[in-house]
């Protein structure tokens, strides 16, 4: 029973001092340098995408505002000739129906 309990004690010592000693710092320091300067580099990646992703979003908004400002002052224009025509149409009717009624 002994000395199955050596081996693993002995692994368990040989582990900790490899995660936990002065003997693997430097290696896991440098590991943890470099991944935090991955980090810092997606980051700016990720900055820089967002303000070209801004920037398009903001041009297609600017051209997407100008047609249907377009479209707008068409309607608009389109709208007050068909109101003129209207007032036109009614007042061709009530001149028929003076005219019927022998009111002029």
């Amino acid at each position: 029973m002994e000395t199955l309990e050596k081996p693993l004690a002995k692994r368990r010592f040989h582990t900790l001092r490899l995660i936990h000693g002065s003997v693997n710092m430097e290696a896991r320091m440098t590991r943890a340098e470099t991944t935090i300067e991955h980090i810092l580099q997606d980051l700016e990646d990720l900055k820089r995408e967002v303000r070209e992703l801004r920037i398009y979003v903001d041009e297609r908004f600017r051209e997407f505002e100008a047609k249907i400002e377009a479209r707008l002052n068409a309607l608009e224009t389109s709208m007050r000739i068909e109101f003129r025509l209207l007032w036109a149409a009614n007042f061709a009717i009530v001149g028929l129906l003076a005219k019927g009624f022998h009111w002029i």
